[in-house]
């Protein structure tokens, strides 16, 4: 029975001396999750901002594809191209950005700010443009100066008669 006592008492004293690891533990889990979840969310945030610039950017690409130019297209024979009207398509892609910028709240993500035409390439029935943006962070992580990304979009489309 003394052996059983002497056994009960030194895991006793252990114990006391371990008493708080687990909290430690708990306490080192939750944030590391916390940490994980704060830099998927971050991830995340960029995507769906990403994904926003390169609908923008679609929208201005489609309007600048419907820019015909009616003197090519009417001199030219019957074929499967429908010349566009490049400076009109370069207008018509800087109004739809703006567009996109001045109904920010109805059109665009809230993280996207200052969406800009970086590129623009027009020949015969192609639009090709590349716009970039700054995507804001919407968690911070302390002692870092990393408040804004920027994200970039090439996006083109071409004219052609239906068969």
């Amino acid at each position: 029975m003394a052996v059983i006592n002497k056994d009960y008492s030194k895991l006793k004293s252990k114990a006391k001396q371990e008493q708080g690891s687990i909290s430690v533990l708990t306490l080192g889990l939750f944030l590391m999750t916390i940490t994980f979840a704060t830099l998927m969310t971050d991830i995340a945030s960029i995507a769906i901002a990403k994904r926003s610039l390169i609908q923008a950017s679609e929208a201005a690409v489609v309007r600048a594809v419907q820019s015909l130019d009616k003197s090519a297209y009417y001199q030219s024979n019957t074929s499967i191209v429908i010349p566009i009207d490049c400076s009109m398509a370069r207008m018509k892609v800087i109004q739809e950005l703006g567009l996109w910028m001045q109904n920010g709240a109805q059109m665009l993500r809230p993280e996207l700010e200052e969406i800009a035409l970086v590129d623009f390439y027009c020949l015969d029935n192609v639009v090709r443009i590349n716009t970039t943006a700054k995507a804001k962070i919407p968690f911070r992580l302390p002692n870092s100066s990393l408040v804004n990304v920027e994200i970039h979009a090439r996006v083109g489309a071409q004219s052609r008669r239906q068969n």
